[in-house]
């Protein structure tokens, strides 16, 4: 049996979880990258619940949250996705 089989067997590999989210709720980041065009716009964090995955609702134009939960309107993001469309 490999090292890996057995660390996973004795509990050793679980889920990764986040102790400290680094972003916090109502952050605001636009998406201007990338080949999908559902991505691109402006999103806000709602629940940092699953950090480091942030769960993000899409701003409409008027600058209110999109009420949909569509997969175009309500994404989970990596915080280094958030990150890279800050700079």
């Amino acid at each position: 049996m490999s090292l890996s089989k057995r660390l996973y067997e004795a509990d050793y590999v679980g889920e990764i979880t986040c102790k400290h989210p680094l972003l916090e709720k109502g952050e605001r980041f636009t998406i201007d990258f990338g080949r999908q065009k559902n991505e691109q716009g402006t999103w806000e964090i709602v629940s940092i619940d699953g950090a480091p995955l942030y769960l993000c609702k899409k701003v409409l134009k008027n600058g209110s949250l999109s009420e949909s939960d569509s997969l175009n309107n309500c994404r989970k993001f990596h915080e280094s996705v958030i990150y890279r469309a800050f700079d």
